[in-house]
């Protein structure tokens, strides 16, 4: 859909007419904007829980920046544009992917959960890590899943050794790790 504008503009005696079109684009991506939920930051997800996949070379949304009123959400950007992958909200929580490949290495994401316009917790979640300089075949792979209780089981795997933990959302937006007692 077109949004077409007539413009009557009156030049000392003589009227100008002009004509102007909101590109269908850029009207696409405003309709996604207000119609996300409560938040005019993200667009909403498309995958469903349970989650099971990895993200490397994954295509980033933007966000419009104009409008994204997240507290400390810059100190996040590593680019002009902020990117993010969008995952499955629960209730009024918003929980994203945002890379963090401004430093050595290219593949690392970490998850965002946002509440009531602020960010409430963060955790490294997916990437690849090695010692520079020193056995760069030794390489530190970390990936997450999300059940559809919202448990997220980070596993990390290095020099034959897997490290794994649990982490649960709790009503706040604030991920806790789970223990025995939780």
């Amino acid at each position: 859909m077109i949004n077409n504008y007539i413009i009557y503009l009156v030049f000392g005696v003589i009227p100008f007419f002009a004509y102007a079109q909101e590109h269908p684009i850029q009207h696409h991506v405003n309709t996604i904007i207000q119609q996300n939920n409560k938040n005019a930051c993200f667009e909403k997800s498309t995958d469903t829980l349970p989650l099971n996949k990895a993200h490397k070379n994954t295509q980033y949304n933007l966000t419009n920046n104009e409008n994204c009123k997240i507290k400390d959400l810059a100190s996040w950007n590593c680019e002009i544009d902020f990117r993010y992958i969008p995952l499955p909200s629960k209730n009024d929580i918003n929980m994203i992917l945002v890379p963090q490949d401004c430093g050595d290495f290219p593949y690392r994401l970490y998850l965002l959960t946002i509440k009531d316009h602020q960010i409430r917790s963060d955790l490294y979640v997916e990437g690849e890590w090695y010692e520079p300089g020193n056995n760069e075949n030794l390489i530190e792979k970390t990936h997450f899943t999300i059940s559809k209780d919202f448990i997220i089981t980070v596993t990390t795997e290095y020099d034959n050794n897997l490290t794994i933990k649990h982490y649960y959302l709790n009503q706040d937006g604030y991920l806790k790790e789970k223990t025995n007692n939780n």
